[in-house]
């Protein structure tokens, strides 16, 4: 952050003012104290410090904005002032307990990620900040042609911070959601300013991670499983699921020869009452033979490698029945909230005994996995019993050491895109970015893809987004399975026995199942990172990246208009600022080149996706991958050349294109010569006999 940044920031907090509400009295506004006041810290060790106070000298807070290389740390401490112990207390409101108030914030756009529900978020465009809803938990606007600001409200032990907008303009508001605080210390925010909105992102959202020595996605393993196709019977079966439904899906992979690696038995398979959990098993009347006949039969006799199952963090959907096993057998190990439901103990060491015992045995019954729900639930169950942070910290903490303990770590979660939630797992990167994929629902394809693609910009920075499942046999099959390209994250499917259509599969695996994933989690564009798409005619552009090419997806989710239209530019993705690029459009076959900074229009009809591999171009023979994949760029291992011979290395055989200056003298596949056919400007040769990952050698005279 150069001294002209900093200082823009800091002209920001100048005419920041404070308010405090308590329980019983409402709201005390506060006056900032003078420069001048023996009371005011003066700027020292890159922090800077603004106090305030009410005219009764009855209520206080301070505002610490500490430097750092990357941005600025807001730190807020705020208190009530109960002279006699003796008489009746004054207590900060568990919610909006501290509102700082930025007054009005010029901008030229902005985009914000707000809880649309307790437990996912969605974009937000404006255009008034004004107007900014609750809960809002990050916020990025543009101050002039080229200049950004990002602010990332945080959720510490202590208080969780969200913005807000209100009639005088931009509000931070910090909240314990508990009652009985006289005096509140949190760290409440990240902010920086530059030019690059996802470095922005990415080093504001490590600036404040690292202050609560937490872990940046980056820094994150990635689960193994998670690299392969998966399936799921939540959309196949919903709470129906049964033993021999599953053996059925799985007996018609084989006969389909399709490589599906794991499975994940969602809602429906438990033991439960009244919404609440009565006992570990399963339920007898679906899986009369037990958990491990059926997980043995899938990896025996079907080859499916790994298998997981879904429950709650409290158990199921309302907890523990109380008249169960499961409240008698962990009677030390339950957390019984003022609502009166039972759950897991969200505290590290008495939760994990709980989830290490569930889990054992989910291990020894031969599950590999799990999937973890509901997780917001944890702090709306045990709102005002517990602070905003102690609940999800002490809960995750528990959660995650048994998933450590007996599956390797690997857990998907699952409704939990709260603020509570994503500043507490200690691990775990996998979390699901959007709201249910509803197969039912016409045109819920649109707020899905919306969704997903905006709530990356901030939740991918914690977590490799989970964009949810999809159906293979469905209007949306094509736009669903691009979508997943993407967007860098697990791709898995849930389509009813019968139902799969390996058309739209394919091009997303290779033979082995392995997946041809990107490396990041995927972005909108910058061209429409402050844009709504789905109310104004312009396309809905996700980019990402696979070494040193990339790919960008663009969606038409316009609800009113049956044609959008929009640009393509290499200079879409970040960092592609100069050169060539051959562009490869893998649903139309279309293969071209671009300059850097070159722009030419696109236009989406109603329901229309397109794709588009952006590959630097090389000297003499640029390779674009296998024709037939999505992301034709992933499938090249690697590239040398040597003076007149290209040697490409890929990892599987196929159709295989590439660009060259002229006609190569001849192509050699693992040694062999190969036939040539000629395209438009590019080449193609089959490879598809190669048992063994190819070596193709262009050779020019």
């Amino acid at each position: 952050m150069t001294n002209q940044e900093k200082d823009f920031l800091l002209e920001l907090f100048e005419r920041v003012n404070i308010t405090i509400k308590t329980y019983d009295k409402g709201l005390i506004p506060l006056e900032r104290i003078s420069d001048t006041d023996e009371k005011t810290d003066k700027q020292k060790d890159n922090n800077l410090v603004y106090r305030y106070r009410d005219s009764k000298d009855t209520a206080y807070a301070t505002l610490r904005l500490q430097m750092k290389p990357e941005g600025i740390l807001g730190y807020v401490e705020a208190g009530v002032i109960n002279e006699s112990l003796f008489a009746k207390q004054t207590y900060l409101s568990p919610d909006h307990a501290v509102i700082l108030n930025f007054g009005m914030v010029e901008h030229r756009g902005f985009m914000a990620n707000y809880r649309h529900k307790d437990w996912w978020t969605r974009p937000f465009f404006g255009p008034d900040l004004c107007d900014l809803p609750e809960r809002t938990q990050s916020l990025i606007w543009k101050t002039t042609e080229e200049d950004y600001v990002y602010l990332l409200p945080v959720c510490d032990e202590t208080c969780r911070t969200d913005l807000v907008g209100h009639e005088n303009g931009l509000q931070a508001v910090v909240s314990p959601l508990i009652l009985g605080y006289e005096t509140v210390s949190t760290l409440a925010f990240s902010i920086a300013t530059g030019k690059d909105p996802y470095q922005l992102a990415d080093q504001g959202t490590k600036t404040a991670l690292h202050e609560l020595q937490l872990k940046h996605r980056s820094e994150k393993e990635y689960p193994e499983m998670m690299k392969y196709l998966g399936w799921c019977s939540w959309d196949a079966f919903y709470h129906q699921v049964h033993a021999e439904g599953l053996l059925q899906k799985a007996q018609e992979f084989i006969e389909k020869k399709l490589p599906v690696h794991w499975f994940i038995i969602d809602d429906g398979w438990l033991d439960v009452k009244d919404m609440k959990l009565r006992s570990l098993q399963p339920d007898k009347e679906k899986f009369p033979e037990g958990l491990k006949a059926v997980t043995e039969k899938l990896k025996q006799t079907y080859g499916i490698s790994q298998v997981g199952v879904w429950h709650t963090i409290a158990g199921y959907w309302g907890g523990m029945d109380k008249t169960g096993e499961v409240a008698e057998q962990f009677a030390g190990q339950l957390f019984e909230t003022s609502s009166g439901k039972l759950i897991p103990y969200p505290d590290e060491e008495r939760g994990f005994g709980f989830w290490d015992t569930w889990h054992r045995y989910l291990g020894e019954q031969g599950i590999d996995f799990v999937k973890v729900d509901s997780q917001n639930s944890i702090t709306t169950m045990t709102m005002y019993d517990l602070n905003a942070g102690e609940a999800a910290s002490g809960g995750h903490r528990a959660l995650e050491k048994s998933v450590e303990a007996h599956f390797d770590g690997t857990i998907i979660n699952c409704m939990g895109m709260g603020s509570e939630n994503i500043w507490h797992r200690p691990n775990s990167s996998v979390s699901r970015n959007s709201d249910d994929f509803v197969p039912e629902v016409a045109g819920s394809f649109k707020e899905h893809a919306l969704q997903n693609v905006y709530n990356s910009f901030y939740h991918g920075q914690f977590y490799w987004g989970d964009w949810d499942m999809y159906w293979t046999e469905h209007e949306d099959a094509l736009r669903g399975a691009v979508l997943r390209a993407v967007s860098g994250g697990p791709v898995y499917f849930s389509d009813p026995v019968g139902k799969t259509d390996t058309t739209y599969i394919w091009p997303l695996i290779y033979k082995n199942g392995l997946i041809i994933k990107p490396d990041l989690p995927a972005m909108p564009t910058e061209d429409c990172l402050l844009r709504d798409p789905m109310h104004e005619s312009v396309p809905l552009k996700a980019w990402n990246r696979l070494g040193d090419n990339a790919v960008i997806a663009a969606f038409h989710v316009c609800l009113q208009d049956d044609e959008v239209a929009g640009t393509l530019s290499p200079s879409d993705v970040p960092g592609y600022e100069e050169g060539s690029y051959i562009v490869y459009e893998p649903l139309q076959k279309r293969v071209y080149t671009m300059e850097a900074k070159e722009v030419q229009p696109i236009q989406l009809k109603k329901d229309e996706a397109s794709l588009y591999n952006i590959i630097p171009q090389q000297s003499k023979c640029t390779p674009i991958g296998l024709m037939d994949k999505y992301l034709s760029a992933g499938t090249v291992l690697r590239t040398d050349s040597v003076n007149e011979k290209t040697s490409v290395y890929l990892q599987e055989g196929g159709i295989f294109g590439f660009v060259a200056n002229a006609k190569p003298d001849k192509v050699l596949v693992n040694g062999e010569e190969t036939p040539i056919t000629e395209h438009d400007g590019w080449y193609e040769v089959n490879c598809e006999f190669a048992e063994v990952q190819p070596i193709i050698e262009i050779v020019h005279s």
